[in-house]
């Protein structure tokens, strides 16, 4: 099931603004239930959430088919080779200018927080939107919340990093 046109349109208006100050969003992002998380480790799911979903409703707007799944490409699910580094793949086989998706890959990659990693993965995302290309954003929101551990930041990086720059089986069968 697809959020409404509305509820879109309210997600868009958060991009780039930092969870709360848009009040009507908290809705979409707490959880209805308390959830069993240290209040460090709550805020970081909160924010990969929050940043997820208005990314997603920037990708989403104007397009019929979910753009969280393989849907558009013939597949019945998310693939597990949908990842936001193979996705950027598929937008950088695409595309004409394969240079400026490999420079902005390299801003998220080297981003030193989740509001900076967002600013540059606005940037594909809406390249993405323009391609028909596709991302898992359930996995995304998940990296997200892993990007913001200092502990974990290099493994989300070097991840998205391997499906970005290794050659897939499935690349050539597209």
């Amino acid at each position: 099931m697809h959020p409404s046109k509305a509820a879109l349109a309210k997600l868009r208006r958060g991009i780039g603004k930092k969870l709360g100050e848009m009040p009507e969003l908290l809705g979409f992002v707490l959880p209805e239930e308390e959830i069993s998380a240290s209040p460090p480790q709550e805020a970081r799911i909160e924010k990969a959430l929050y940043t997820a979903l208005t990314l997603y409703a920037l990708h989403q707007q104007g397009i019929d088919a979910c753009v969280s799944t393989n849907q558009a490409e013939g597949e019945a699910s998310a693939s597990r080779w949908n990842s936001f580094g193979h996705a950027v793949r598929k937008l950088w086989k695409s595309t004409s200018n394969q240079n400026g998706v490999s420079r902005r890959f390299d801003q998220v990659l080297t981003a030193k927080d989740l509001p900076e990693l967002a600013n540059h993965a606005r940037g594909l995302i809406s390249l993405m939107k323009g391609q028909q290309v596709f991302l898992d954003y359930p996995s995304f929101a998940v990296d997200l919340y892993w990007f913001q551990r200092l502990d974990s930041r290099r493994d989300v990086v070097l991840r998205w990093g391997k499906d970005f720059y290794t050659e897939r089986k499935e690349d050539d069968a597209k």
